[in-house]
């Protein structure tokens, strides 16, 4: 090859070397990132923890992204280095389901805008800039203006007379509320409160208050109906008031340091036997949240745990993804002289007649079967007694704490029919861990307490109360 070749190849190298892209970045190509990035990004300092901003409408996809962008500056800063970003973590900490992000991820990772190491997804840095700058023109960027008719602009002037006018109505924020001392004291005595314990969880200026503790946790659903029930229960000693408008109780949240409030109604929807979501007038955006009587009590017992570093408060908190994903419960299976001997301990124990017992059931090794119908007005409330009897037994005697509603009635020729309906009763919901017939059903410590004490009525008078 001759010198005037060795150009030519020369050449040509150096123009397709524009086509290499490379992980390599300098501060100027970080400084423009970061900028582009901070409107919706925020990394604890502490644990490196990334924090999506909830000041904008994101889609699902801009999440995901946002979150891998994050997570690669991250480990920019060298944190969590060795922490796996699979799609369950990500699901967690967006506050979406897998199933919900697991067709945009897909599409990422085909269309090589994320990188994929076993089961630990990361962005590829290349794509960072021009995927921020979509984002940034959704979301920040102002809108060409558009010609408006003199009939619109009349009728957006109704609407804001309209708006104005509804207003004082609509709206009731917190300042405005009266804080009368003599009255806060006297409702946090009734419940064995005193002033200083509450200043430990409520930052309070005779206004308006802040959440100081008591709502970290392990997911977004567990944080949100925590901070939300602590501030309504504060709400009602300070204020004697139910209900806060959702408007002040975002803003609540927010400044108390909540995370992700994006999924706070679609999160608390999931308790109406705690809290009430409260729509206002046709027409009008203004909604509120009132507690119950149920979700005060629990409130109270909240607050009683933060203080005494205990653990009565014994609602089941889930993630959407672990509620829907179904899990098979395990056989009913033990030794015949095991079942024998829990028996007896069991009826010792809880002061009931062994005999007895043994008449109204069918103990055997692989099984159990109630023989005594309960008497009930409508399947739901059969269902759930037997399954409470059922289920205590289980518990206590076969030692397992799960089982398969649909089979264990069966066993005991109870219908088995639509099981999916006691999802919306309320005894169902207090006394057990599951909602759906193909889960692995538990009693909830509520529920256990309530079986056995059922079960005490059901063996002497052949007939028990919910």
């Amino acid at each position: 090859m001759n010198m005037s070749e060795n150009n030519i190849e020369q050449k040509k190298l150096n123009i397709l070397k524009e086509l290499l892209v490379s992980e390599e970045h300098s501060i100027e190509d970080f400084k423009r990132l970061v900028e582009k990035a901070k409107p919706f990004i925020k990394i604890e300092n502490k644990t490196g923890k990334v924090i999506l901003s909830s000041d904008f409408p994101l889609k699902v996809s801009d999440k995901i992204i946002l979150f891998l962008v994050g997570t690669y500056f991250s480990k920019e800063l060298g944190m969590n280095l060795d922490m796996p970003i699979t799609s369950r973590h990500i699901s967690e900490n967006i506050g979406i389901s897998q199933t919900t992000i697991s067709g945009p991820l897909g599409e990422f990772f085909r269309d090589n805008i994320v990188s994929k190491d076993d089961s630990s997804y990361s962005i590829k840095y290349y794509e960072i800039e021009k995927l921020l700058d979509g984002i940034c023109t959704r979301y920040l960027s102002k809108k060409e203006p558009k010609t408006i008719s003199k009939l619109e602009i009349e009728n957006r002037k109704i609407k804001k007379q309209r708006k104005k006018e509804t207003k004082s109505i609509d709206f009731q924020p917190l300042v405005k509320r009266t804080f009368d001392e003599n009255l806060f004291e006297k409702n946090i005595n009734k419940y064995n409160l005193n002033k200083n314990e509450i200043n430990s969880i409520f930052n309070f200026n005779g206004k308006s208050f802040v959440l100081l503790r008591g709502f970290k946790s392990t997911n977004n659903l567990e944080a949100h109906l925590k901070s939300t029930l602590l501030s309504l229960v504060a709400n009602r000693l300070y204020f004697e008031s139910n209900d806060i408008n959702s408007s002040e109780l975002r803003k609540i949240l927010k400044n108390s340091g909540v995370p992700n409030l994006t999924p706070l109604s679609s999160n608390l929807k999931n308790y109406p036997t705690l809290l009430i979501h409260k729509r206002g007038p046709i027409g009008s955006t203004k909604t509120s949240y009132e507690i119950t009587e149920y979700g005060f009590q629990k409130g109270i017992t909240l607050i009683r745990d933060i203080l005494d570093n205990t653990s009565n408060f014994d609602i089941d908190i889930q993630s959407r993804q672990t509620r829907i994903k179904s899990q098979k419960a395990p056989s009913i299976l033990i030794e015949k002289n095991k079942l024998l001997q829990n028996i007896s301990e069991f009826t010792k124990n809880n002061e009931i007649d062994e005999n007895k017992l043994k008449t109204t059931f069918d103990f055997q090794p692989d099984g159990l079967r109630l023989l005594v119908i309960p008497k009930a007005k409508n399947r739901k409330k059969l269902q759930i007694k037997s399954l409470m009897l059922l289920g205590i037994v289980v518990k206590k005697i076969y030692q397992i704490d799960s089982f398969d509603s649909k089979n264990i009635l069966k066993e005991s020729h109870i219908s088995y029919d639509r099981l999916d309906l006691l999802d919306s009763n309320k005894d169902y919901k207090k006394y057990f861990s599951a909602s759906k017939s193909k889960s692995a059903m538990q009693l909830k410590y509520p529920g256990e307490v309530k079986s056995i004490e059922m079960l005490k009525e059901f063996i002497k008078t052949e007939d028990c109360k919910l």
